[in-house]
């Protein structure tokens, strides 16, 4: 073999590592964000092989519920050269009030969109309405009950925080399609609200 064509092999084969390396290099952090959205109008349940009984628990209580998930690159003094950008990607564990990822089920990544880049010390969020947007292209009123774990894969290690409402009104029992707290006479019903706030926390891949 000439000097030549070994030389140009060390190139070949430095250019395919150093392509490889920048393909790994994409996602090197993993989060996986529980979300929790929608209004559930009733406490029965579905179950059975087919999902098509009624009875037992639901997933979760009646009542409506919201999740804002929120993102914020710290890294300033990072490499303003090295790629920042964050993939999405869903798996959806209830759709619509119907538990379609209860075990014996797996559920399986629903491609969504990739935001590139985040520059360092910006922030952005997502909610259920952008979720609704990322599952079905639209959002729908009311909300039906989705759960399911927003999957974040990015090149750099993030602040996630994920924020959880749940809310119930007396009189949503006669007015499920409604959701206003306020009953026919404009007087304010009954009404509870619980908020969380959660860190999570990121796996680094490589």
């Amino acid at each position: 073999m000439s000097r030549k064509v070994w030389i140009h092999g060390i190139v070949v084969l430095s250019l395919t590592l150093a392509g490889a390396q920048a393909a790994s290099a994409k996602i090197l952090y993993s989060y996986a964000v529980k979300f929790v959205c929608g209004y559930n109008p009733t406490n029965l349940g579905i179950w059975g092989d087919a999902l098509d009984q009624r009875g037992g628990e639901q997933t979760v209580k009646f009542g409506n519920y919201a999740t804002d998930i929120n993102l914020y690159n710290f890294n300033i003094y990072a490499d303003p050269t090295f790629p920042q950008h964050v993939e999405k990607s869903i798996l959806l564990l209830v759709d619509k009030g119907v538990p379609v990822g209860r075990e014996k089920r797996i559920a399986k990544l629903i491609l969504g969109d990739v935001l590139d880049p985040l520059p360092p010390g910006n922030a952005t969020m997502d909610d259920c309405n952008r979720i609704a947007e990322m599952l079905w292209g639209a959002v729908p009123t009311p909300y039906p009950l989705t759960i399911g774990f927003l999957v974040l894969g990015t090149t750099i290690e993030l602040d996630v925080t994920a924020v959880y409402t749940a809310q119930t009104c007396a009189n949503w029992s006669a007015s499920p399609e409604k959701l206003e707290c306020l009953d026919a006479t404009g007087k304010l019903q009954s009404a509870s609200v619980s908020i969380d706030v959660n860190q999570v926390t990121g796996h680094k891949l490589f």
